[in-house]
């Protein structure tokens, strides 16, 4: 997995939450993920394929991370993973996954991306399409931390591999 790939989407995670939570989050070192299980509590999912690219992103909060960003956000505070922290996660994929599709834009690749599903529970499953590596990029928010799941495969790659 090509990290000119993956930028998009990070440039994107620190874009938003710049803009929504008025905080920088800071990256820390990215891994690669060797299960289905997610490290929080509500994840957000988006789909994107194209005739050149295809992939998955999931934006994935343990609810305290997740109610304290709904919480500057909203301007109030929330109790439990309710349908407005759901809500929350949702949106914040789907802009995430739109700003990333900027910049793939300007490489000359372009894709659509799916409604996001949000997914809430302790050590629920997030499984990313394509047959290949999922890339853990986690962040700091504050004290708080997230994670952005990423698997990503050029199409071209994926028909040589899916034979």
């Amino acid at each position: 997995m090509d990290v000119k790939y993956i930028n998009p989407f990070i440039n994107s995670v620190v874009t938003t939450m710049e803009m929504m939570v008025n905080t920088s989050p800071k990256r820390l070192a990215p891994f690669l993920k060797d299960n289905n299980i997610a490290r929080g509590d509500v994840s957000g999912i988006i789909g994107f394929a194209s005739q050149e690219i295809v992939g998955s992103v999931a934006l994935t909060f343990p609810e305290k991370t997740v109610k304290k960003i709904y919480s500057v956000m909203m301007g109030e505070e929330t109790n439990g993973t309710n349908e407005d922290i759901q809500d929350t996660v949702g949106e914040l994929a789907n802009i995430i996954a739109g700003g990333a599709k900027e910049e793939f834009s300007s490489m000359g690749i372009t894709y659509h991306i799916s409604i996001p599903t949000v997914v809430v529970g302790k050590n629920h499953s997030i499984v990313h399409k394509g047959g290949t590596h999922v890339m853990v990029v986690p962040f700091k928010l504050e004290n708080n931390a997230f994670f952005m799941e990423i698997s990503i495969k050029l199409k071209n790659n994926w028909k040589k591999n899916n034979r």
